[in-house]
């Protein structure tokens, strides 16, 4: 989906916008006003035996009915004031910030295997373009073989322990790719879901405005009741890890089809996809008066805050388990190993010794 990032500043002008649209709603649609008065009154006798209020803080006015206009204005405005508290604490930085990390792992991964190089495209979730491995860096089959035109002829122990280190070594680089690849995946994921967090909390302000406007207009009707927030966050995962792993019949691998299907090892792809995708909702906002729409405002924060914290958890999750699989001791061996001590023993041998049946021994 395209995406669009709204600020932090916006995010407070937006709740500032339906804090004083709320207010000002109450003030003149004759039924919100009522549903205030009744509430003010109700809060001052809460307040008077010493329970919760309903708005934050509320005292009683020391003149006055609770529900006199202007002792009603300072309840309702003390009755919303929160609401852009509300929309600041869902703002994130911008996933572009992370673009450069992105590439660099995107960048490793095509330094390691040349035909699968990639970088994240846009600010959307798609199969990347191709670019450049890292500078001043050549892919690890290549430089295998230079190593191996220049040993055609080696012969004896060391000779042999050490063209059994470079296969070895490819199969080590294969697993470096989709540890960085796999790392490019949880990046790309938990960018996903900050898009969608900002994207959602746009939409509730947005459609919670719609709803108010629709109280203020000459004739509401029944519209206002309608107005309803999708909230797509629960396909977060999901389009990361569906979109990233396709791959279309006699097409080269997409960005992060790397990241599965090593024998032996179960990658982040492979975990995230099999946790199971939580559902986009539809959220209700609308209502005939100004109370229910900001209930129904909160009701879609809720949700958000609850699929959000669901689909972190899961992406934590997923990365345990990602990080014990690399770090069985096959794994781990597999990606860091050692040189072989045939070879080795030999580091300040001369060439004499060199050219013995357990040396290197050029024919």
């Amino acid at each position: 989906m395209t995406f669009t990032y709204h600020a932090p500043d916006e995010l407070q002008q937006l709740g500032e916008h339906i804090r004083d649209k709320a207010i000002q709603v109450t003030m003149d649609q004759s039924a919100s006003y009522s549903a205030a008065q009744q509430a003010a009154n109700n809060d001052a006798t809460r307040a008077e035996t010493g329970q919760l209020t309903q708005a934050e803080g509320y005292t009683p006015p020391t003149h006055g009915r609770p529900d006199d206009e202007d002792n009603l204005r300072s309840w309702v405005s003390q009755a919303y004031a929160e609401i852009p508290a509300m929309f600041a604490a869902f703002a994130l930085p911008s996933p572009d910030t992370c673009r450069p990390a992105l590439e660099a792992l995107y960048g490793t991964a095509a330094t390691v295997q040349v035909d699968l190089q990639m970088v994240a495209r846009d600010n959307s979730v798609t199969a990347p373009n191709a670019v450049r491995p890292l500078a001043d860096t050549a892919q690890v089959g290549e430089v295998v073989d230079l190593i191996r035109s220049h040993m055609s002829q080696w012969r004896g122990t060391a000779a042999t322990a050490f063209k059994g280190y470079l296969k070895t070594s490819e199969s080590a680089a294969a697993l470096h790719r989709e540890l960085a690849l796999s790392l490019a995946l949880g990046l790309e994921t938990q960018l996903e879901i900050n898009r969608r967090i900002n994207t959602d909390i746009w939409t509730i302000g947005q459609q919670t405005l719609k709803a108010l406007d629709g109280l203020d207009s000459w004739c509401p009707g029944g519209n206002a009741s309608k107005v309803t927030a999708l909230i797509t966050i629960g396909g977060a995962i999901a389009a990361v890890v569906y979109a990233g792993v396709a791959v279309e019949a006699g097409a080269a691998a997409s960005a992060l089809a790397g990241a599965v299907g090593v024998e032996g090892w179960q990658s982040l792809g492979t975990i995230l996809g099999n946790t199971g995708p939580f559902q986009e909702k539809k959220v209700g906002i609308g209502g005939m008066t100004v109370p229910p729409i900001i209930t129904g405002m909160q009701n879609a924060m809720t949700e958000l805050s609850k699929t959000a914290d669901a689909l972190q958890q899961q992406l934590t999750e997923g990365l345990s388990k990602y990080t014990l699989t690399v770090h069985t001791n096959s794994n781990w061996d597999r990606l860091l190993i050692s040189p072989p001590e045939q070879f080795t023993r030999y580091t300040h041998a001369n060439a004499q010794t060199l050219r013995t049946p357990d040396g290197l021994y050029v024919a």
